[in-house]
C-alpha cells in the first residue's frame, strides 16, 4: 500500500501528472457491468490486510450475496432486489473502515467506468493534513452509505460536473 499512497502524494506535491495518476497503479477501474465479488476483489487487492469474501445463497434471481468476513466481524451486503456496484463499494467501504477507505476517484465522473484508490485511513488523513481537505477531497471522494457513484442521473452528474468545474 505504501507504494499507492506515494503515488496519490506524488500527484498532490505536483511531482506526478493528472494523466499520469489515470494510468497509475493506484486507481482501480471498475465498469458498471463489473461482478460484484471481483469488485472486493479488486479492493482487497489494494490492502495489506485483506478481508475473506464468501458467498451465501439467497434464493434471489440475481445470485448469491456476498458475505465479508475479518476475525469475529462479518457482514452480508445488504442487497435488494438486485446486486449493484453501489451497495457492494458502500458496504465494503463502510466494513473495512478505519484501518482502510475506498475513496471515488472523482475525475472518472461521468464515465461507465469509475476510478477508486484504497489506502489506510491514517494515509487520507496524513494527505488531508498536509494538503488540505478540500483539495483532496476535490478529486477523492469519501464514500458513505448515501453516496451515489454508478446510480447517479445523468442531471446529477451534469450538476456535479458543473460544481466542480465552478471549485476549480
Amino acid at each position: 500500500m505504501e507504494d499507492m499512497y506515494k503515488l496519490v502524494k506524488d500527484f498532490f506535491s505536483h511531482d506526478f501528472e493528472l494523466d499520469d495518476l489515470f494510468d497509475s497503479e493506484s486507481i482501480i477501474w471498475i465498469d458498471w457491468r463489473e461482478d460484484d465479488e471481483d469488485v472486493v476483489c479488486y479492493f482487497n487487492d489494494m490492502m495489506d490486510e485483506p478481508i475473506d469474501i464468501q458467498t451465501v445463497s439467497n434464493g434471489k434471481s440475481y445470485g448469491d450475496d456476498i458475505v465479508l468476513q475479518k476475525g469475529d466481524k462479518e457482514l452480508q451486503i445488504p442487497y435488494s432486489e438486485e446486486k449493484d456496484r453501489d451497495v457492494t463499494i458502500k458496504y465494503f467501504n463502510d466494513f473495512v473502515q478505519p484501518d482502510y477507505e475506498v475513496r471515488w476517484f472523482v475525475e472518472s465522473l461521468g464515465n461507465d467506468t469509475l476510478g477508486f484508490t484504497v489506502l489506510s485511513g491514517a494515509e487520507w488523513a496524513n494527505l488531508e493534513d498536509e494538503f488540505g481537505a478540500d483539495t483532496v477531497r476535490y478529486y477523492f471522494e469519501p464514500i458513505n452509505l448515501e453516496s451515489n457513484m454508478f446510480n447517479l442521473d445523468m442531471d446529477e452528474v451534469s450538476a456535479l460536473l458543473e460544481l466542480r468545474e465552478n471549485n476549480r
